[in-house]
């Protein structure tokens, strides 16, 4: 069964529709999927208040596969209830990431699949690593 588990970044963990703002998404030549933009620096669980509005990079490191969907379609999508409202989460025991067909030289077993919800978006991810980064 699958469980969604809060990622804590530097921030803390990141709550709520209205916390994750995004600008700009790129893929490079790698692999690499990074989202920028502002945090919402009131829906943040650490140095919350300190400033209303925070830059932050996200850096999704070798993406075997991502999916974006418009927020309120994917929260009526059978199967992805949002309950604790939290914004950025690791999906354990992710069916998508069981079900992929990978080639053989793939390792399914250091990819992770991630889960960002921003304003607009919900982005499942599937990588090795992220990282997370904050101008406070």
């Amino acid at each position: 069964m699958e469980k969604a588990t809060a990622v804590e970044t530097c921030l803390g963990v990141l709550k709520g529709r209205d916390c994750i703002y995004l600008d700009l998404v790129k893929q490079d030549d790698l692999n690499n999927l990074t989202f920028t933009g502002d945090i919402n620096g009131h829906l943040i669980s650490k140095h919350r208040d300190e400033k209303d509005w925070i830059p932050y990079t996200l850096t999704f490191r070798q993406v075997l596969a991502h999916f974006a969907c418009e927020l309120d379609i994917y929260e009526n999508l059978a199967g992805t209830e949002h309950p604790d409202g939290s914004s950025f989460d690791l999906i354990e025991d992710s069916t998508w990431l069981v079900s992929l067909s990978v080639r053989e030289d793939f390792d399914k077993g250091i990819y992770r699949h991630y889960r960002l919800f921003t304003y607009d978006d919900v982005y499942n991810v599937i990588a090795v690593s992220y990282e997370f980064a904050a101008e406070l």
